[in-house]
């Protein structure tokens, strides 16, 4: 599935539906268990039924096609993992990879990963972000994930890393 970016200051679809995962994920209302079970979770697993039920019940949509179920399901998780307030609307992951201290190297992995990588190194920053209090916007994320056109992808990974390199701290 391929997600194209928002051309208007509007939040597109695909922003919208970020935000209603990370308000339902971080809402007091939604069960510990459940979030337990999305944080548990890693790829090559079953989903876990607290996805569904996160879904169905609180996206109230149709469940993503099969092709992007995956990706969908490393947003929760990763909302999940980064706690309540890790989606941060408008600040880049790329900006946050950087202020935290993520290594070129390791930025460099994740953006040229091969399909079958890219969900382990996309947990790796995650982690590591969280492990660091930091947010960012897990739209961004969602694009990184649902891109599969290599130029819109290229297009995304531009992003991030232009966002990472413009606020990577300066070393004289």
């Amino acid at each position: 599935m391929s997600e194209p970016a928002p051309t208007s200051p509007k939040a597109s679809p695909l922003a919208s539906t970020v935000g209603r995962l990370a308000q339902a994920i971080g809402a007091e209302y939604f069960p510990n268990g459940d979030r337990a079970a999305l944080r548990r979770w890693a790829p090559g697993q079953p989903l876990p039924l607290a996805f569904y039920r996160l879904w169905l019940r609180q996206i109230d949509a149709d469940l993503p096609a099969e092709a992007a179920t995956q990706a969908w399901m490393l947003l929760a998780w990763s909302l999940a993992t980064l706690g309540a307030d890790g989606h941060a609307p408008g600040r880049p992951w790329g900006q946050a990879l950087a202020e935290s201290g993520f290594a070129e190297g390791r930025l460099e992995r994740l953006l040229s990963a091969p399909d079958d990588v890219r969900p382990d190194l996309f947990m790796a920053a995650v982690r590591f972000l969280a492990a660091k209090g930091e947010r960012f916007d897990l739209t961004e994320a969602a694009r990184f994930l649902l891109t599969a056109d290599a130029d819109k992808r290229e297009a995304i990974h531009r992003r991030i890393a232009q966002a990472f390199y413009r606020h990577l701290p300066k070393t004289d």
